[in-house]
């Protein structure tokens, strides 16, 4: 018997080194696993010549319907080609993987499609369902005292958790490896890393580990086996793990994980669909309460995302639109969602409105208690000026708008007392060239040190910018090129991961 319910599986304890392949996984719903394709999905008007993107889709890849169908390598062995098709896009190790997996069957086109140009079967049984959580995770952490979050801005990084996404094509596999050897090789070699692997790629990782010299010992590996059922809707997992959770503190210094109330409506009910929603990337931190026994993981009562919470030891920024968002679905004044957030988080709350992109973490960064850095595009325009190679960077930039939203929101925060520093700062365009962000960094400053892990883009003019004005905040640098490839698809360093032990010493 499962007790997580349908749709769900997950290992008995978590697996450190280099676990045997398992046998690959086959649903039994006609649907693939925890990956981003579903078998008979398809949006009118689907261009099949590749993914497309908007301008200010936030962390899309894979997210966007239009994306979702052609995705994926397994999508390729799971279509009508045969598996072949797929294998030449492969590394090796994840071709034999592979190649050797049982197509499921196909699944019937709803001819009535969702509000947002789906098609996907509604659930068969017209019972209505209710809202429910796979995990049973805690909701509320009264119980634990008083609790605080953890500071972006100090600490020593002991731990970190990521997520491997059931992605095996380009872009997305690229920027996942770039940035696991970059935090691998460029971290202190007793920094461990928390990583929820998703299907196949839990079986392909540790061999893939081992192809890049990466030292598994550091590694451990938590399988995410996630899929539809007809009564619950699968939303594959992303690399973006600070999105789904934040870091808190209780007062005898217990870590506890806290999930947002409902992430992009994981845990709720689709109405149309009448089809439990399970968000890939809203299950990898709640999983972990299975597999890391010591550690604390609660759901909060508010709505978030990591990368709208950015916190020194002695404030919290949130986003305008995260306090708007809570308002609405909680039916509270703004004073009585803040005062939410101030017992959530154990620190006053200043809030950015309006944010001036889809997350506050590209943008804002807390050097230390009193002093943030906050992006400057009108600096990034002028060190590029005249740059043809910047050319799409610059209209990226000017058409967002941005330069005045940044500039608004250092003056709102020069008001109420912060001390404000600017960093250079360039709009990408997704999936084609890197979103330049500057401020998307982990920082350690703990014991006389003070280290900044930051973006580089081989961009001299800005590169070299953003590290002085790290240095002159006392800052020893440290690059971390794999951003070029992963801001490409919306997140650099601190998008991919999420905080899970940070100690003072």
């Amino acid at each position: 018997m499962n007790p997580l319910g349908p749709g769900f599986s997950i290992p008995e304890g978590p697996q450190w080194s280099r676990p045997p392949v398992p046998k690959p996984f086959v649903p039994q719903d006609r649907l693939e696993t925890a990956q981003t394709r579903q078998t008979g999905l398809m949006k009118p008007g689907l261009i099949k010549s590749g993914p497309t993107l908007s301008q200010d889709s936030p962390r899309p890849y894979p997210t966007n319907p239009e994306d979702l169908t052609r995705g994926s390598a397994l999508a390729q062995l799971s279509s009508k080609a045969s598996n072949k098709t797929a294998a030449p896009m492969l590394p090796a190790t994840l071709g034999l993987c592979l190649a050797n997996l049982e197509k499921p069957p196909r699944a019937a086109e709803d001819a009535n499609p969702t509000p947002d140009g789906w098609k996907l079967p509604a659930n068969p049984n017209s019972t209505p369902l209710r809202p429910r959580d796979l995990f049973e995770i805690p909701v509320g952490t009264e119980d634990l005292g008083p609790l605080k979050i953890v500071a972006s801005s100090h600490g020593r990084i002991r731990a970190l958790r990521l997520q491997w996404p059931e992605e095996f094509q380009e872009p997305a596999f690229g920027a996942q490896k770039a940035v696991l050897i970059d935090l691998c090789t460029r971290l202190p070699q007793d920094v461990l890393f928390e990583v929820v692997a998703e299907g196949l790629a839990a079986a392909a990782l540790p061999a893939l580990l081992a192809e890049w010299g990466l030292p598994a010992e550091r590694i451990r590996i938590h399988p995410l086996h996630l899929h539809a059922t007809p009564e619950q809707v699968y939303h594959p997992m992303t690399m973006w793990a600070r999105d789904a959770a934040v870091l808190l503190r209780s007062a005898d210094e217990r870590e506890v994980l806290l999930l947002p109330r409902s992430f992009r409506g994981d845990c709720q009910v689709d109405p149309k669909l009448n089809r439990h929603v399970v968000q890939g990337t809203g299950a990898a931190p709640a999983c972990l309460s299975r597999t890391l026994p010591d550690l604390l993981v609660r759901r909060s009562t508010l709505g978030f995302e990591g990368g709208d919470v950015v916190a020194s030891r002695q404030s919290v920024l949130i986003g305008g639109e995260v306090l708007a968002r809570n308002m609405n679905e909680l039916k509270l004044s703004k004073e009585a969602v803040l005062e939410l957030f101030r017992a959530q988080f154990g620190l006053p709350v200043t809030v950015v409105s309006p944010p001036p992109e889809f997350h506050l973490d590209l943008g804002f960064t807390f050097l230390d208690d009193h002093t943030v850095a906050v992006a400057d595009p009108a600096e990034g325009l002028r060190l590029v000026e005249g740059n043809p190679e910047m050319a799409r960077l610059i209209q990226a930039t000017l058409d967002k708008g941005v330069v005045e939203k940044y500039q608004r929101a250092a003056q709102q925060l020069t008001a109420v007392g912060y001390r404000v520093v600017r960093l250079p700062n360039l709009c990408g365009v997704g999936l084609s060239t890197p979103y330049l962000t500057y401020n998307n960094v982990l920082l350690e400053n703990y014991a006389g040190v003070k280290r900044v892990y930051l973006p580089v883009y081989d961009v001299p003019a800005l590169d070299d910018c953003a590290r002085e004005i790290y240095r002159s905040h006392g800052f020893q640098v440290v690059d971390m090129p794999s951003a070029r490839l992963s801001t490409k698809l919306w997140g650099a360093v601190r998008c991919a991961t999420g905080d899970l032990r940070v100690s003072n010493t």
